[in-house]
């Protein structure tokens, strides 16, 4: 099966097969050890890829795929490249990549954030993850507080990009 998914400006191709991964060209070892698949539509993974086990959890929202691996959540954009608008593009909009406890907001509305900032920490099978801004921008929505238990693919921050001028 093959997929192509896009970080930023980035497009990357990646080839799965019965026992290997070819992303970019560079081809894996991967063979999986278990899936399961929960009723809000996230998978939940254990892969050796090398022979080093990982545990992640894939969820997709919308036109997003959400990969959270080895503590790190990597978005990943389907179909063409957004045209520049924040959040209407999806780079602005932080959503959960699985069901779990928020145990912490770092961020308000009106905030100044950078490209890479933290925003929300997320609890999702007793692992704390920390989700980041994509952009840099103005906070324009929190829609969460700690203590609040999130579905996959909740919306948590909104990020608008500055004005352009």
């Amino acid at each position: 099966m093959e997929t192509m998914l896009r970080q930023g400006d980035r497009l990357r191709r990646v080839v799965l097969a019965e026992e290997t991964a070819e992303v970019d060209g560079r081809r894996h070892a991967v063979r999986s050890i278990s899936t399961c698949r929960e009723a809000d539509g996230t998978v939940e993974v254990v892969l050796a890829v090398e022979g080093r086990v990982h545990r992640g959890w894939v969820a997709r929202a919308g036109d997003r795929v959400l990969v959270a691996l080895d503590g790190a959540v990597h978005a990943f954009d389907l179909g063409d490249a957004p045209t520049r608008g924040g959040a209407a593009g999806g780079v602005g909009t932080v959503v959960a990549p699985m069901p779990g406890k928020i145990v912490g907001v770092l961020v308000a509305v009106g905030d100044t954030v950078e490209a890479g900032q933290p925003l929300v920490v997320l609890e999702a099978m007793k692992m704390e993850t920390t989700l980041r801004s994509e952009i840099a921008g103005t906070v324009a929505a929190v829609a969460v507080q700690a203590g609040a238990t999130v579905d996959a693919g909740a919306v948590l921050v909104e990020v608008a990009e500055p004005p352009t001028g």
